[in-house]
């Protein structure tokens, strides 16, 4: 009898080492994809300051150890937050919101953003300031050189909501430029209001880390909602939130809002006390004017049909629990609170429709442009970005020679495995909600790949949806239909029903669909190291079979899913946009103090033009100089006109456009070189004409004095010259 108790004991040893090592062994593949990653991208920024001639502002990367003091940094962090959250999760559940508000706040305390303004320590010569971690990413000009500087200008303007700065002339900010400004239109835009309350080094924190701080707490619990698995929200919620797409974009202010409308709905109905819900309804007002004030309908649209569905879902589950033994649970729906809830709609209507009546004329002017103008989509191009899901991974030290990022960037959606699960979801189980939303991902893909007749896609109002802008929805919906799959397969286990070949049938998806990303990367001839990129690809693919593998089977993965989020998704998005800490490459410049020495000295009537460069023109602006080449988010058309004979040229200049001003040009000329950006010669007639009395150059134009203009150097700054004219 000892003897049998004793072999069973060392059968028990032995078999406890063997699950131990497995265990070690499984983790290994996440964190060793991540020490191959960083180690690249640490590789990679020493490689672009060194091409670019800087040193790298944080001394940790200047080191020859950088890579081994990164890649302990990494295992210790990864290791702490799986063991944390393992032994303290029902803790950290519970107090999610305080320590997410606490993070947030900490972030905007020590200003820290992922904005690009490093870029103008490149920009401008003998500049200074990197950011502490990463690099500036040129292809966000429009964030660094254009939405940035909006509202740095702003803070010369008193905030005011006409600006006479933008444009050199009366510019209203509120609706197209989108600057923050005491308006009502500002209330609906809760991520402007930093600047107004805190300035603009810790407003853009606030604009950067407070919303993905929120983005991430409001994704989980909104994925909570539909999942039901605390595991599988926190890996949508980190997936999504620091996916490629959403980091390349730095946008998602559509899924905040949207996610957040549906919780709040979900909390005025499941609830027992009456104040909770009355002030559940003024927020969801509230929300939807936030919605509204997008003005990005692109993306307003397929996700309006994505969260309406879930609130749908969520008023469904209300009338059952009414209808059964738990109504005592929740509080009934009565007169009172359907009248509460028109009446903060129509509030919230009243307010959008006097912004819109406000900013009418800039409205007005936008839609009668040649660019963007009114546009009018049926679809059908196509969206093969969908089946490389994982290759964007890559662009964050690799960037693609077929296109820019932004427009091909995607979220680790799994796709089409999610589509495919559901529908033999629903087909065996019948599960209504899973009906419908695949019903919608069927909607959006046949948009996409064989598009709509042009009725359909009116009344739908898919006329707004580029396809590529369907990347977006249909990555969020891809991503959530494969988790809820997932957790259904795991439900099924042990059931002797058609549904219980789920599993199998997701696990053998999982390997079609990680050979099929082998068989893109492979493909992609433009991508550099792609030996390294397939072997983190095959750890990626592999720790994906296994760790769904153990969540179907019943184990415990919550450590697994923490590893996923962090190694797949946390840390490849914090290596696409910089850690900047302040502002001081945008604030703290030469060129700074010389703009602001003679804005001072003159009034908005002075007008100012930048020669040669659309970037450094804005810049000034955002100094405070009323520049009349700063982007023209509307046209000046009775500006252009003034010096167009015959309007001969409205075409290139009718349009939101960067502007690059040439001076003292032999001949008045307008050139539309892209949709976003013209080129204007100007004479030195024009120059009386528009009242320029300042230019900004990079050459010496003392040159072109005369009788009739004496040109007058007042200073330089980071290798621009400032001229005074005198007519």
């Amino acid at each position: 009898m000892n003897n049998y108790l004793g072999a069973e004991a060392r059968n028990h040893r032995v078999c406890s080492g063997l699950y131990r090592l497995y265990h070690v062994g499984i983790f290994a593949l996440p964190l060793s994809f991540a020490l191959i990653y960083l180690s690249l991208f640490v590789n990679y920024i020493d490689a672009f300051y060194g091409t670019v001639g800087f040193t790298i502002a944080n001394p940790m990367f200047n080191d020859d150890m950088a890579v081994l003091f990164v890649a302990g940094v990494t295992i210790v962090f990864v290791i702490s937050v799986i063991k944390l959250v393992e032994y303290k999760s029902e803790f950290l559940y519970k107090h999610r919101w305080l320590i997410g508000m606490t993070v947030a706040m900490l972030a905007v305390a020590f200003k820290i953003s992922g904005s690009s303004i490093g870029m103008w320590s490149i920009m401008l010569p003998g500049n200074a300031g990197t950011p502490f971690w990463g690099i500036p990413r040129s292809l966000r000009s429009d964030e660094f050189s254009v939405g940035t500087l909006f509202q740095l200008s702003q803070s010369h303007n008193g905030y005011a909501p006409i600006s006479e700065i933008l444009r050199g002339d009366l510019t209203d900010v509120r609706m197209v430029y989108g600057a923050s400004c005491w308006s009502i239109i500002t209330l609906f835009r809760p991520v402007l209001w930093g600047y107004l309350l805190f300035g603009f080094e810790f407003g853009l924190a606030f604009a950067w880390s407070a919303k993905l701080c929120l983005m991430v707490l409001v994704s989980f619990d909104c994925a909570f909602l539909i999942i039901k698995s605390k595991p599988l929200s926190l890996l949508f919620s980190c997936l999504l939130c620091f996916s490629p797409l959403i980091q390349w974009w730095g946008t998602g202010e559509v899924i905040l809002y949207g996610q957040a409308l549906v919780l709040l709905l979900d909390r005025a109905l499941f609830t027992r006390k009456r104040n909770i819900r009355i002030i559940a309804m003024v927020a969801i007002a509230w929300l939807c004017g936030c919605y509204i004030m997008l003005m990005y309908p692109a993306w307003m649209v397929p996700f309006f049909f994505i969260f309406a569905l879930m609130g749908v879902f969520r008023i469904i589950e209300y009338c059952q629990t009414l209808k059964s033994n738990d109504q005592h649970s929740v509080l009934a729906w009565s007169l009172s609170d359907t009248f509460v809830l028109v009446f903060c709609l129509l509030i919230s209507a009243g307010l959008i429709f006097l912004s819109f009546f406000q900013s009418s004329e800039a409205m007005t002017s936008v839609m009668n442009t040649v660019y963007p103008g009114a546009r009018f989509e049926t679809g059908g191009s196509g969206l093969p970005e969908l089946f490389s899901h994982a290759i964007p991974l890559f662009y964050a030290f690799d960037s693609p020679l077929v296109s820019n990022e932004c427009e091909i960037a995607t979220i680790l959606c799994f796709f089409p495995l999610g589509t495919l699960a559901s529908l033999l979801c629903f087909i065996k189980r019948r599960d209504w909600q899973l009906i419908v939303l695949t019903a919608l991902q069927l909607f959006f893909l046949v948009f996409a790949f064989i598009g709509f007749p042009s009725f359909l896609s009116r009344i739908t109002l898919m006329y707004n949806v580029p396809v590529l802008r369907l990347l977006f929805p249909i990555g969020y919906l891809e991503l959530l239909l494969f988790l809820i799959s997932v957790e259904k397969a795991k439900e099924s286990q042990g059931k002797y029903s058609s549904i219980g070949y789920l599993p199998i049938i997701l696990i053998i998806g999982l390997i079609l669909s990680s050979a099929f990303q082998i068989f893109m990367l492979l493909s992609a001839k433009y991508l550099v190291a792609r030996m390294l990129y397939l072997l983190m690809l095959m750890l990626f693919c592999l720790f994906s079979c296994l760790s769904f593998c153990s969540f179907i089977l019943g184990k415990k993965c919550t450590g697994l899913f923490v590893a996923f989020a962090i190694c797949f998704g946390v840390i490849p998005g914090l290596c696409i946009n910089p850690i900047q800490i302040g502002a001081a490459p945008l604030t703290d410049t030469n060129l700074e103090s010389l703009v602001n020495q003679f804005v001072e000295e003159s009034d908005y009537s002075d007008k100012w033009v930048v020669d040669g460069s659309w970037t450094v023109a804005n810049l000034c602006a955002a100094y405070g100089a009323p520049v009349i080449n700063s982007t023209n988010a509307y046209p000046d058309l009775t500006r252009w006109n003034s010096i167009d004979d015959n309007n001969e040229n409205e075409y290139a200049y009718n349009r939101y456009a960067h502007i690059v001003a040439n001076v003292f040009a032999p001949s008045t000329s307008f050139n539309s070189t892209q949709d976003d950006l013209f080129t204007v010669n100007l004479t030195e007639n024009d120059l009386r004409q528009l009242n320029v009395k300042y230019v900004m150059s990079s050459r010496d134009l003392t040159e072109y004095s005369s009788v009739e203009l004496q040109i007058t150097q007042l200073g330089s700054a980071n290798g621009f010259f400032l001229y005074k004219l005198t007519y």
